[in-house]
């Protein structure tokens, strides 16, 4: 992988603040694919921080994330998706 530049990525945090992070875009050599670095704290696809999504799938009657119902249920639905994968 060889290092193409650079991105901005938004998330929101707990208390609803956006951040920008700057991520890294690599290219692959064999193939010509491009991907991006994320950090731990950042979920591929997810506007929100995975601390966020956390709280909601292990705490889902009593957590204080700004976000709206239906995508707090979307979580949800794409946790249980996933689980096996």
């Amino acid at each position: 992988m060889k290092v193409i530049g650079t991105r901005d990525r938004k998330a929101i945090d707990r208390s609803g603040k956006k951040h920008i992070y700057n991520i890294r875009r690599l290219q692959c050599e064999q193939c010509g694919k491009i991907h991006h670095e994320l950090p731990e704290f950042l979920v591929p696809y997810k506007r929100y921080k995975s601390e966020c999504i956390e709280t909601v799938l292990t705490n889902r009657s009593n957590h204080d994330i700004p976000a709206d119902e239906s995508t707090l249920y979307r979580w949800i639905d794409w946790f249980y998706f996933y689980v096996e994968y």
